[in-house]
């Protein structure tokens, strides 16, 4: 079935594009010749062709004077059903071929242990390994950069245009989980017009409306219109799927594939960037990049501009790689120093997440995990699949909510939680940046405007191993404006190295307690009409795990991450918090830009790949315009 899935939806211009030109002509399209790639010169070389280097290599070239040549390390996926498939969600995480599948150090306080960092590793990067969730996070979210001192747009109204240029929304069916009217249908707030298809689920199973009612009678209010710079709530979710197809919406599909023949766009696959080269200065110069293939090195020119699309781990890498970042941890490293910023690879924030898992009381109930049990429904969602690209292939997580927390902690446990974080913070050897983040964080905390945890619900188990004969549902929980402060560092001079990524989970107690009780909530949900009638029994945690001590133990040995890694590159004021400048050009340089998740400097309430869309998307005007 899925060999079938992954031929019949192969797109046609993808079989001859790795197809190099001869010598005597330039090379353009996607390509595995090296040797070629680094005879070339352009304009501007693009470290990573994942979510936003894609988007900024196809905006670029719209501008025919220009070249541009891409550097990815991992391959084209597409008509791949682990990645095109949206109900195999999942199947790529920790495979080599797809993930970088990294580790944590020892985490501190979340048991020592080391927890998976996946990202994607291919070409659109993470955007060929996520969830596939679309959403736009809260004003307040992008508002609260502005007011960290950031100028030049970056706060909602500056935002928004840009991930409506973005997407092409199709609004929701009529009734979707028990909603009388459409999702998606407010013009002012969702693109119809860009190049990434958005739509909302086609198929429902029987366990999302009675989901989305037992969340309500908990007091979660439905929010009709979560893309209007409010996400707080219960709403439908759309999704990165296309409506015409029934696959995963991804960059290489929507901003590479329609422009690939352009002859000033280049993309490499299979090569590792491992150094960005340096005339160092008053202002240093980037004049391009080496790269690693087969163990072979080459050079990488650049005439204009090096832009760094590696995201929020090896961005920071790389910088540091190249000279430019804390003088104490380049000299550990024997790494000449060029450019000293002790706020390289710092700020690091995550969402984490933790899944609770579910039997159902009746086995034959559609859910992703029948198509592995079930002949005849596979068959029959199989035709659906390729004939119509509907059905339960098409199907992503769609009841999503986030929630203040005083939605679901008592005054009383509201004022303890926050006591304790203050003290937590007052003994806290903080630096003014972090100051200033917290004093928005709090802010919003107390006044209840932005959402703390997630809830997403999905229709199957998402990690597997549901026995023969039991079928499973799986809730998640997600700490979602976490203060907690890690960071990305290089561990050896080897460039080929994984870095050291100490996200610092639970570093204040607050963020625990909001995944403890989303975890909590999990449980009460399942137990409230009338999704109770639907749940058998608890998985895991298992019945015997009760008390709020045991809940805690029960996190601290699940917990992992979202994926949603920022800030290690961050936006800010030089020498206080900043790596880049509202430009995004890297503070001691003239032309080497950073164009990814890393520059985000306060995480925001909200799946982050609309974000990211969009930071590329202003990132490329904001080049054009000659800044």
């Amino acid at each position: 079935m899925q060999y079938l899935l992954g031929l019949s939806l192969l797109t046609p211009l993808v079989l001859g594009a790795a197809v190099s030109s001869p010598r005597d002509a330039r090379i353009n399209g996607l390509t595995t010749d090296a040797a070629g790639f680094a005879e070339q010169s352009y304009n501007y070389v693009i470290v990573g062709g994942g979510t936003a280097g894609l988007v900024l290599a196809a905006r670029l070239t719209e501008m025919t004077n220009v070249t541009v040549g891409v550097i990815e390390a991992g391959f084209l996926r597409v008509g791949d059903p682990k990645v095109d498939t949206p109900a195999f969600i999942g199947q790529g995480l920790l495979d080599p071929d797809y993930d970088w599948s990294f580790q944590t150090v020892p985490q501190t306080h979340v048991s020592e242990r080391n927890i998976a960092i996946s990202r994607g590793k291919m070409l659109g990067g993470s955007s060929g390994l996520n969830f596939m969730i679309w959403q736009h996070g809260s004003q307040r979210d992008y508002d609260s950069w502005a007011q960290l001192g950031i100028s030049n747009g970056w706060d909602w109204d500056g935002i928004l245009p840009y991930i409506l240029k973005a997407e092409t929304v199709t609004p929701s069916p009529v009734g979707a989980l028990g909603y009388s009217g459409r999702v998606g249908t407010n013009n002012d707030f969702e693109g119809r017009s860009g190049p990434l298809p958005i739509q909302y689920n086609n198929f429902y199973s029987p366990f999302e409306s009675p989901y989305a009612q037992a969340l309500e009678a908990l007091g979660v209010p439905f929010n009709p219109d979560p893309d209007a710079g409010n996400s707080t709530g219960l709403f439908n979710s759309a999704a990165c799927v296309d409506v015409n197809t029934g696959n995963r919406t991804y960059s290489p599909v929507s901003y590479f594939l329609p422009n690939q023949a352009r002859t000033n766009l280049v993309v490499l696959q299979g090569a590792q960037v491992t150094k960005i080269n340096l005339t160092p200065g008053s202002s240093a110069v980037a004049t391009g990049v080496e790269f690693v293939v087969d163990g072979i090195t080459y050079n990488a020119n650049a005439t204009t501009e090096v832009v760094l699309s590696a995201g929020t781990i090896q961005t920071p890498q790389l910088l540091e790689l190249s000279g430019i970042g804390n003088p104490t941890i380049l000299e550990q490293y024997g790494i000449p120093l060029i450019i000293s910023n002790s706020d390289v690879g710092e700020n690091y924030q995550d969402h984490t997440h933790v899944v609770s898992q579910f039997e159902v009381t009746d086995p034959t109930m559609p859910t992703t995990n029948l198509l592995n049990t079930n002949a005849t429904f596979q068959q029959e969602q199989d035709a659906l699949y390729l004939d119509d690209h509907t059905g339960i292939y098409t199907y992503t997580a769609s009841d999503i909510s986030f929630h203040p927390m005083q939605q679901f902690f008592s005054p009383i446990e509201l004022a303890s939680s926050i006591a304790q974080l203050q003290s937590e913070i007052a003994a806290a050897n903080l630096s003014e940046w972090q100051t200033k983040q917290f004093q928005i964080q709090l802010s919003d905390l107390e006044a209840g405007t932005v959402g703390q945890m997630e809830l997403l619900f999905f229709a199957g188990d998402i990690g597997g191993g549901a026995a023969s004969g039991t079928e499973y549902v799986d809730i998640l929980n997600f700490g979602s404006r976490h203060f907690s402060r890690g960071s990305v560092h290089i561990g050896s001079a080897d460039p080929l190295a994984a870095p050291l990524i100490d996200p610092n989970f639970f570093q204040f107690t607050i963020d625990k307690e909001v995944v403890v009780k989303g975890t909590q909530i999990a449980r009460n949900v399942t137990q409230t009409a009338p999704l109770s009638s639907l749940i058998k029994t608890p998985i895991n945690p298992s019945t015997n795990v009760t008390s709020e001590a045991d809940f805690e133990q029960y996190v601290l040995e699940n917990v992992g991450t979202e994926w949603h890694p920022v800030g290690t590159a961050s936006l800010g004021p030089q020498g206080a918090g900043g790596v880049v400048n509202d430009n995004l050009i890297v503070y001691g340089t003239s032309n080497l830009r950073v164009v990814d998740a890393s520059v985000i400097p306060l995480q925001i309430a909200s799946h982050i790949q609309s974000t990211v869309y969009a930071i590329a998307e202003k990132a490329a005007d904001i080049i054009k315009s000659g800044n």
